[in-house]
């Protein structure tokens, strides 16, 4: 299917002049800005190191691939869950990459629950041709030129979300969840909320940077930064590559037998005996071979082939910050866990929950960041007096509440707009 489609494409003049539009003279500017995905350095070392074979003709295919778990019912209670696997042209401007026309949608996965690793088993035949677009190429009629060429074609990055990204990738979620620093990721425990997270992310800033002065950990975990390793050349793609030959996996749900409970104590018995007996294997922060190394040969010469949809990050951090800020029940982050937490890694003293003198319950101290009544509702009263063009997002005033002074049913793209542009003001 993405063969025909291919060819219906540049079987369109206008279409097939667009495919090359990314290495148009009048668009290609030294000045160091980032406007689309061909200036970045993934891009530029990708055809540099594949010259001959695919970056010296500009009308040669990349796609990116993205896929996401939805409901197609419109129902949030029902249980079923549909995965559309999308592939998008990134050869065309910007404007046009995202248009219904130029979406290849490749396959459905529905089913009443995610697919999980065995995504790898419904994506093959889309994994085989892009082999075949990648090794033999087709015979592509350029409508434009009205010749003949070699059409080549490769994923090069895939767009999800963190759940998406475990399920294309196999990594293993929780100590070693960063899909950056995978083996080498900082993780911190805590207690009070029982939730696992990553804080120490001071090691990334420069050496002479004062947040690296150790009289600055007060103001964050309190303990001392990581020295981070020395940069190495071995790009990201080929140091999961190394990690992940070797590993076997069986794709399909096994069901678990009935075993009473001294069938059980025997086997975790037999398995603690064994381990003892052989000497400790550091383990793979991953559960398998992913579908895209075993098919495209390319994948391990990739810096970035997982990248992440900032959209749904900043729907998070925008319902948090805001959360917090207006003290909007179940939204706000700032609760008894986290000053527990607080006091468990003895830092921000000041706002250490406290007993109550008359009540006996627990009393919780304000914070720089907490916001009065006066304060909460000026907030509001501004955001419904904003006015926006047309398009530039949803009618503001319809998600303030001056009843609760809380905002309610604001999309991803509402989340952005606070973001980036009110909450700043």
């Amino acid at each position: 299917p993405v063969i025909d489609r291919l060819r219906a494409l540049f079987g369109n003049p206008e279409d097939a002049k667009l495919m090359s539009w990314h290495a148009s003279p009048e668009r290609t500017r030294d000045d160091g800005k980032l406007r689309h995905p061909s200036d970045g350095k993934q891009w530029k070392r990708f055809d540099t190191k594949f010259k001959q074979e695919f970056g010296d003709e500009p009308r040669n295919v990349r796609f990116s691939l993205s896929t996401d778990g939805m409901n197609p019912f419109g129902e949030l209670s029902s249980s079923h869950s549909t995965w559309p696997v999308i592939l998008t042209i990134l050869n065309l401007p910007p404007h046009l990459c995202q248009k219904r026309r130029y979406l290849l949608l490749t396959m459905i996965i529905s089913g009443p629950k995610q697919p999980g690793n065995d995504i790898d088993v419904f994506l093959e035949p889309l994994m085989e041709d892009m082999k075949e677009l990648w090794e033999k190429g087709v015979n592509m009629l350029d409508a434009s030129l009205k010749k003949e060429f070699t059409l080549k074609a490769i994923i090069y990055v895939t767009i999800t979300d963190y759940p998406g990204l475990f399920s294309l990738s196999g990594q293993i979620k929780g100590k070693s969840g960063c899909a950056v620093c995978i083996d080498g990721t900082c993780y911190t425990y805590l207690s009070a909320s029982k939730k696992l997270v990553y804080m120490r992310n001071r090691r990334f800033l420069n050496k002479n940077h004062r947040y690296r002065d150790p009289s600055m950990n007060m103001y964050f975990d309190n303990e001392n930064e990581p020295q981070p390793d020395e940069p190495k050349k071995t790009s990201y793609g080929q140091k999961v590559f190394d990690m992940v030959q070797g590993i076997n996996i069986e794709f399909g749900k096994k069901k678990k037998k009935a075993q009473d409970d001294g069938t059980k104590k025997k086997k975790k018995r037999k398995r603690d005996e064994m381990e003892e007996e052989q000497p400790p294997v550091a383990k793979v922060p991953f559960k398998k071979q992913s579908c895209f190394f075993k098919y495209l040969s390319y994948w391990k010469e990739l810096d970035t082939p997982h990248a992440i949809d900032c959209m749904h990050l900043e729907k998070n951090v925008f319902e948090s910050v805001i959360g917090v800020l207006l003290d909007m029940k179940n939204k706000t982050k700032d609760g008894l866990k986290s000053r527990q937490d607080l006091v468990n890694q003895n830092i921000r003293s000041e706002i250490h929950p406290r007993p109550a003198a008359q009540s006996g319950k627990v009393d919780l101290p304000g914070a720089s960041y907490n916001l009065t009544t006066d304060e909460k509702r000026a907030v509001c009263q501004w955001l419904r007096t904003v006015k926006v063009p047309t398009g530039f997002s949803s009618n503001i005033k319809s998600l303030v509440s001056m009843k609760d002074l809380t905002l309610t049913s604001f999309n991803a793209h509402d989340c952005h707009v606070m973001l980036t542009v009110f909450l700043p003001i």
